[in-house]
This record gives structure tokens, C-alpha cells and sequence, in this order.
């Protein structure tokens, strides 16, 4: 048999908790010192009343908030509750109760127990970390980086909208995902990342190929493992940076970088062959004058007459060679005029017709109509399209299926008229696109070309403040691209140019 009278006494010991007993309307039936303490009600006057009248604020009086306790209670056994209190002055407190079922001695259920306890911290902590996570997860939304956390087996517990962004996806298809789904090289790629983060606890600037859907996205990260607060590792984070525009940035300012050392190293070696060629002709003038009295003094003498042929025509070489030297190296005065590039083209497919017909090749030819037109040197021009066009005719030299395709079009947003020559060659390793345009490099035998082609028709387009590029596949074939400013009348030219009509300016 319980004593009451010491069950009483316990409860009135209890005074920092509220241990309350009401039935299942709210009436008081126990009110404990604790409970007088806490509510400002002694017992006697609490004794009776009913409890959300007297300690709900006014807000949750008129409310089922009660009843709907009462029904939890009820279903599950208990509850808890995190409220604003009041006190008998009316002042609001924060406090959390824990509400029990009280049964009889039959395990039928009589009325509720509720313990209360005054935490006045409670919600300021509750409300204060609440703010921080609301303030930290809108610099995570903020950040145009994506951000992405794993668990320890790489699924996908949290990502911010950048990330989303990037997925075009929703939380919902993507929270829960294996992160390897989003890589290149799938789960290979997500265990070399986990190992390094093992190994060093973080990565820095870590790159790599991202697939999404049919698309490929170069992404660089810093990664880091995450911790819970026994040291313990519970996942990943991961910084995603998309990297598109600053390799196409890093791709251009290399390529802008060739061509101008391209064309400081063509300026110089045109300053030096110049040079050359001067001091070559000398010799050679002399040279032909001893041959040629040579010659009359060999008539009776075939095997002198012999010598002196062979010696002439390496002279004649030696002149070829440098007339291309000169060719190479001056800085020629253009006759710069308002011109269309398709009329050069039709003019050199004039010159080399029958030379194309009689070695079989195929000529496609897709010129685009009413282009603007260019400031150029026509014959210049027609130059260059005669290199391009011969290096196409010994490249398909030992081809089956031999088509020449000379285009043109624009590019550029309009800005430029491109010309575009195509074979069906042999083509050309990276290693031989990168020196093609140097003086003297040759892909041809030696007795086809002493490799200056390619360097002067360099030279005429940069001239022309224009570009040209080339696109080659070992035994797919070669293109050569040839982009020309359009003209503007009246605009403002290099100082290389001329008005139509004018003269030069240098």
C-alpha cells in the first residue's frame, strides 16, 4: 500500500518541477509546490480550475491545443511539448512538459500527468541556432559555386541551388544519388577522390570531367571530409566550380600566344633571310660569270662541259632559292583595293583547271553568294589560294578518292569572309600542324618544295590583318581556313592598308 502522505511529500519536495494531474477535460486534480512555484498559483487556488485557462497564453486558449494533446496522450502513451507559458502576473515564459497517461488500479486510464519544466534559454538557443542555420544555408544558396555533401558512402545528403542549377534537376532526383552518377569515369573516379581525401584530409583545385546527360562539363573542386563531434568521418563537401569559359579563355590566350610568336619569329627571320639572300647573290653573279667562260673554253671538252652543266643548274637551284628567300622576306608595298574573295577564287581554279583535271581530282566548290567584300591585294590573295591548292595536290597524290573543296563563307558574327581549302590527303600529325607554317619545314620531298609556301602565304594574310589556321587528321585530310577583315568604307585601317585608288602608306 502506498503512503500517501510521503507520496505527497515527495511531490511538494520536487520545487524547480511542475507535476501537474488533471483529468481528460483540463481540470486540476494535483498541483505540486513546483507547479505553485513555477505558475504563481498555490495549489488551493489552482485546485479545480482548468489548467489551459490558467497557464496557456491567451493565444493557445483559444485553440484545440489541448484537446489535441490530450489525443496524442491518449494514442501513444505521451508527448512533448515545447510552449510559451503563463504566469499568474501574465508574463510569457518558455517551458517543455513531458505528458503522461495516469491509469488506475483496473490499467484504465484516468487523467494525464504533465511534468513542467522553466527553460527560459531553451528558445533563445532554439531560435538562435535556428538563425544560424537559416544564415548559413543562404550563403550556401547564395554561392554561384555548386556545393554538394555525401555521406560516408557517397550518396548525396544536401546541394544548394547552384548545384541544381548546374544538374537541372530538383533536391528530389537528386538527394539520395550515388555522386558518381555525375562523373566521367563513374565510381572510379569517385573512389580516387575519397582515397585522396584519406589520405590528406582535403583536396585543393582538383580537376575533372562532369557528365551531364549527353553534355560534358569541366569542373574544378575542393573537397574536404566532414566530421561529427566524436572525430568521427560522416560524409564529404564538395565546392564545384565550372571551369567552360576559363579553359575556352585559357585556350584562346594560348592560341593568340602561338600566333604572335609565330609572327615575331616570321618578322625576324624575314629580316635575316633578306640579309642572306643579298649575300648569296654576290657570289652567285660570279660564279655564273666563271661558268659561263668556262663554257665556251669546254667546247672541245665533253667531260668539262659536262661539269660546267651540273654546276649551272645547282646555280639555277641556288637562285630559286633565293628569289623564295625574297619572296619571304620583303615587306612589299600591296596594291590594297575593295575586292571579293570569290572572284580570286574563280580566277585561280582558271589557272589550275586542266592541272586538276588531268590528275583526276574532284573539285566541290561552295561559294557563298553576295559576301562583302575584303581589302585585299588581289594577287596576292590569288597567291596564297595557289600555295593552299598545290600542298592539296600533293597531299592526295597517292590518295583513292581525291576531291579538292574550296569554300567560302562567313565567320566571326560577320565580321570576316573565310575561304576554306580541303583535301582528301594524307594529312598531318599535331607535331607537323605545329611547325607547318615555319620557313624551310616541309612535309614534301625535297625536290618539291624547299618549304617556304606556307611561310609567304603567312606572311600575305597577316599583312591583311587577317588569320589562317589549319585543321588536319592523319589520312582524313587537311583544311586550311583563311579569315580576311570585311571592308568598311571609311573606317580605320592599319597602317599597312591604302584607301582603293590611293596610295600606299607605310
Amino acid at each position: 500500500m502506498v503512503d500517501l502522505g510521503l507520496l505527497n511529500g515527495v511531490l511538494d519536495s520536487a520545487t524547480r518541477i511542475a507535476i501537474v494531474v488533471t483529468d481528460f477535460n483540463g481540470k486540476i486534480i494535483l498541483f505540486n509546490q513546483g507547479a505553485a512555484n513555477l505558475f504563481g498559483y498555490t495549489p488551493e487556488e489552482a485546485k479545480g480550475r482548468h489548467l489551459p485557462e490558467l497557464t496557456f497564453s491567451r493565444e493557445d486558449q483559444n485553440t484545440p491545443l489541448f484537446e489535441q494533446i490530450v489525443d496524442r496522450v491518449r494514442g501513444e502513451g505521451w508527448a512533448e511539448e515545447r510552449l510559451f507559458r503563463r504566469h499568474k502576473s501574465g508574463r510569457l515564459f518558455p517551458a517543455i512538459s513531458t505528458i503522461t497517461c495516469l491509469k488506475d488500479s483496473t490499467s484504465q486510464y484516468k487523467g494525464i500527468l504533465e511534468i513542467t519544466q522553466d527553460v527560459p534559454n531553451l528558445f533563445r538557443l532554439e531560435k538562435e541556432l535556428k538563425s544560424s542555420k537559416d544564415f548559413l544555408e543562404n550563403i550556401l544558396a547564395s554561392s554561384i559555386d555548386a556545393v554538394v555533401t555525401t555521406d560516408t558512402k557517397g550518396h548525396i545528403t544536401y546541394v544548394n541551388r547552384a548545384f541544381k542549377e548546374l544538374i537541372g534537376l530538383r533536391d528530389s532526383q537528386i538527394i539520395g544519388k550515388h555522386i558518381s552518377i555525375y562523373y566521367k569515369d563513374g565510381i572510379d573516379q569517385a573512389r580516387e577522390i575519397m582515397n585522396k581525401l584519406k589520405q590528406f584530409g582535403r583536396i585543393r583545385d582538383y580537376e575533372f570531367d562532369m557528365r551531364v546527360g549527353d553534355k560534358i562539363i569541366p569542373i574544378r573542386t575542393s573537397d574536404s571530409l566532414l566530421y561529427d563531434e566524436y572525430g568521427e568521418i560522416v560524409g564529404t563537401m564538395g565546392v564545384f566550380q565550372d571551369i567552360t569559359a576559363r579553359k575556352k579563355l585559357s585556350e584562346k590566350l594560348s592560341a593568340t600566344q602561338a600566333e604572335l610568336i609565330q609572327a615575331v619569329k616570321m618578322r625576324a627571320l624575314g629580316d635575316l633571310v633578306t640579309g642572306v639572300a643579298h649575300e648569296i647573290n654576290n657570289p652567285l653573279m660570279a660564279s655564273d660569270t666563271l661558268l659561263h667562260l668556262l663554257e665556251g673554253e669546254g667546247e672541245d671538252d665533253p667531260s668539262l662541259k659536262k661539269r660546267v652543266a651540273l654546276l649551272k643548274e645547282c646555280n639555277r637551284r641556288i637562285e630559286k632559292i633565293v628569289k623564295k628567300l625574297k619572296e619571304f622576306s620583303r615587306h612589299a608595298e600591296f596594291e590594297f583595293t575593295a575586292m571579293k574573295v570569290n572572284d580570286a577564287v574563280s580566277s585561280v581554279l582558271a589557272i589550275t583547271q586542266q592541272q586538276l583535271l588531268n590528275l583526276g581530282i574532284e573539285t566541290e566548290l561552295r561559294l557563298r553568294e553576295n559576301l562583302p567584300r575584303v581589302l585585299g591585294d588581289k594577287n596576292q590573295i590569288e597567291q596564297v589560294l595557289l600555295n593552299l591548292i598545290s600542298n592539296a595536290l600533293d597531299a592526295m597524290e597517292g590518295s583513292s578518292k581525291k576531291v579538292l573543296t574550296i569554300q567560302t563563307g562567313l565567320s566571326r558574327k560577320g565580321q570576316q569572309v573565310k575561304i576554306e581549302v580541303s583535301d582528301t590527303g594524307i594529312g598531318m600529325t599535331p607535331e607537323q600542324i605545329e611547325q607547318i607554317f615555319n620557313p624551310f619545314f616541309t612535309t614534301k620531298d625535297s625536290d618539291k618544295s624547299i618549304g617556304l609556301g606556307l611561310s609567304i602565304s603567312y606572311r600575305i594574310v597577316e599583312s591583311h590583318r587577317g588569320k589562317i589556321e589549319v585543321k588536319s587528321k592523319l589520312d582524313k585530310g587537311t583544311t586550311f581556313i583563311v579569315r580576311l577583315p570585311i571592308y568598311l568604307a571609311g573606317a580605320e585601317r592599319n597602317d599597312a592598308y591604302q584607301e582603293p585608288g590611293g596610295d600606299s602608306v607605310s
